[in-house]
């Protein structure tokens, strides 16, 4: 058993465990292509999209490439030639800058409460994502309204390599010179989060909002105030 005596900082996973996206994407697309005069169904761009995404999961697959600006302009590519759409790569352009300006992140309730609280404490906060670009992460945090309070910001589509490597953990402990078994992840996907950070030497809890990891032998929260009495009392946590 590990004990949360040691922790000096607090990683955490940033979708689906900080702020959720408030539209599927496919909903944004069909609004930007409407207002660029394309008259396809709500389900056509839906299609199109899982269908470039299969596409996109097979291409990841044989060569192990990591999700970053160059793949996502490629994925939106895929998705206006699946439509038929002429001058795809044109499109995609548009879709990526507006998809950006237009998505909705919104912050869970306990998000801001925690973080202040922890940041309080004197615990320093990193984002760690399998996302394209830290500067689009960025963008993402600040429209959730949690940005402000972390000290670093590492993205997959940066660095080359994707959670559950090791590397992108390490990098965490590089940029905020601080061990990685005094660093505590909290994400909300068992492989990539719990078991990614645990093998790389931090400490880790599994964020399970809707309990949907109860079959998962794994220190658990149901929500991120509960990290705050974790934290407080030293309770202790399996490597």
């Amino acid at each position: 058993m590990r004990a949360c005596k040691n922790i000096r900082a607090v990683s955490f996973d940033c979708g689906r465990t900080l702020y959720y996206e408030v539209e599927e994407d496919y909903v944004v697309f069909h609004r930007v292509l409407q207002r660029l005069g394309y008259k396809f169904e709500l389900t056509e761009v839906q299609k199109a999209l899982d269908s470039a995404r299969l596409w996109w999961n097979l291409v990841k697959a044989k060569t192990g490439e990591v999700w970053n600006e160059d793949s996502w302009a490629r994925l939106l590519q895929r998705m206006a030639s699946n439509l038929a759409i002429q001058n795809p790569d044109f499109i995609a352009m548009r879709l990526r800058d507006c998809w950006l300006s237009e998505a909705e992140f919104r912050a869970y309730e306990d998000a801001v409460p925690t973080l202040s609280e922890l940041r309080n404490a004197g615990f320093k906060l990193i984002a760690i994502s399998n996302v394209s670009s830290g500067k689009n992460l960025k963008t993402y945090m600040r429209k959730a309204g949690i940005l402000d309070y972390f000290d670093a910001i590492i993205a997959s589509g940066d660095i080359g390599y994707e959670k559950p490597h090791p590397e992108i953990f390490k990098t965490a402990s590089k940029v905020s010179n601080i061990p990685l078994d005094c660093i505590l992840h909290v994400g909300d996907k068992y492989e990539e989060d719990y078991l990614g950070a645990c093998n790389a030497g931090l400490k880790a809890l599994l964020i399970d909002r809707k309990g949907t990891h109860k079959d998962k032998q794994c220190p658990k929260i149901s929500k991120l105030t509960e990290l705050i009495s974790l934290l407080q009392t030293k309770q202790t946590l399996n490597p």
